[in-house]
């Protein structure tokens, strides 16, 4: 299995050759992808697409602190410790891999290794009922509210569950913007990145 994946990951640098690469583009796709159907059609919670390797996460994550806020809290949402995308994410950027700071831009991509206390929360549903919600005073419907992207919030930047990840701000394949791999550029005046979600 270990071969395959080398094979894999050398065929998916290959590919890229030559064109303009994000930074993850030349860690191979094995790296976060399983390839082929993984997924079980009688588990709703095992999902076939995108399959996720746990190359970066079988070790274990750490418990995180995750994000709070007084506003946040009261919205009952179902945000727990990371799962999906930011889970494989934070298998290397949990701040516990010191290799990984080699081809990181600066600290500011590695978090606290038991602490998401102070990013934007991750891993809760986003859906109507949220946005919904009086206390959000301002949250796009993301079912109806438009990404920039070419479709809704709800289709292009939330996980197969309705979920907002990591991977719901960042692209991390080449269409990536910047140093930080943004779906939107973030130098744009009026805050275009937080603006598709809030309107405030």
């Amino acid at each position: 299995m270990q071969k395959v994946a080398i094979i894999l990951a050398v065929l998916a640098v290959a590919a890229f050759a030559g064109t303009a690469m994000a930074a993850h583009s030349d860690h191979g796709c094995s790296n976060c992808h399983v390839p082929h159907k993984a997924g079980d059609a009688n588990d709703p919670t095992v999902h076939s697409v995108p399959l996720w390797s746990n190359a970066q996460t079988s070790d274990g994550l750490p418990t995180f602190d995750l994000y709070s806020s007084s506003l946040f809290d009261e919205l009952g949402t179902d945000i727990g410790q990371p799962d999906g995308a930011s889970k494989l994410c934070l298998g290397c950027h949990d701040g516990s891999y010191a290799v990984f700071t080699d081809y990181l831009p600066d600290s500011s991509a590695i978090f606290d290794a038991t602490s998401l206390a102070n990013s934007h929360p991750i891993s809760f549903t986003y859906d109507s009922a949220l946005a919904g919600n009086a206390l959000t005073k301002g949250l796009r419907d993301p079912a109806v509210a438009m990404s920039g992207l070419g479709g809704t919030i709800e289709h292009d930047l939330l996980d197969t569950l309705g979920k907002l990840q990591c991977s719901s701000c960042h692209d991390v394949h080449t269409s990536g913007i910047g140093t930080y791999l943004l779906r939107y550029d973030a130098e744009e005046e009026d805050q275009v990145l937080c603006r598709v979600c809030h309107d405030k």
